[in-house]
């Protein structure tokens, strides 16, 4: 059996770590993670999130605020991508994003279905996205059922929330916080 090219092996490793940058993705907006997400995207990286279009830092600004109190669950899956150069690379996968908003009178959950199509680069050794663009495939609203201060799921003791609340951010050995005037402190960033 002949072994694979070195360069086969890079484009796998390279391949890795560009679905671990997507995936990343899915924990940065969930958690509201703000360092996680800038380390996602290169500083001069441009993002056109259908409603929105600006830099990250700019995209943090819109959409944290935005998902402030609302419970958000990204997921991605039909990872495909395409190394088109030395340090360079585009991918597409599908994504399903699930919000539950609170509302005064009534919760609102909406489920948005599409893909995100992104340039990276490799600089200094690290893939990052340089410009994703976000394509709306189909969505979904309906009345919310969830009832989060009452109930079977009221208080739960492992309940997801943004940083640094979320257990994640206790649990893991490279992420865990410490409570420093009540404002969590990284150990250890990415």
């Amino acid at each position: 059996m002949d072994q694979p090219s070195v360069e086969a092996i890079q484009a796998l490793i390279d391949k890795q770590a560009i679905s671990e940058v997507l995936a990343g993705y899915c924990r940065a907006i969930d958690r509201r993670d703000a360092d996680l997400m800038r380390s996602l995207y290169w500083e001069d990286a441009f993002d056109d999130h259908a409603v929105f279009a600006g830099s990250i830092d700019e995209f943090i600004a819109y959409s944290f605020p935005f998902l402030e109190g609302v419970v958000t669950h990204h997921s991605i899956s039909n990872i495909l991508v395409d190394l088109t150069g030395p340090g360079e690379a585009f991918s597409e996968c599908y994504f399903s994003a699930f919000h539950d908003f609170p509302a005064d009178e009534s919760r609102l959950e909406r489920t948005v279905g599409g893909r995100y199509l992104d340039l990276h680069e490799r600089r200094g050794g690290e893939w990052r996205i340089k410009n994703r663009t976000l394509v709306i495939d189909w969505y979904a609203e309906r009345p919310g059922t969830s009832v989060w201060d009452a109930g079977r799921y009221a208080n739960l003791p492992n309940r997801g929330a943004p940083w640094p609340d979320d257990p994640l951010y206790r649990l893991h050995p490279r992420l865990a916080t410490s409570d420093a005037g009540g404002a969590g402190v990284r150990r250890e960033a990415r």
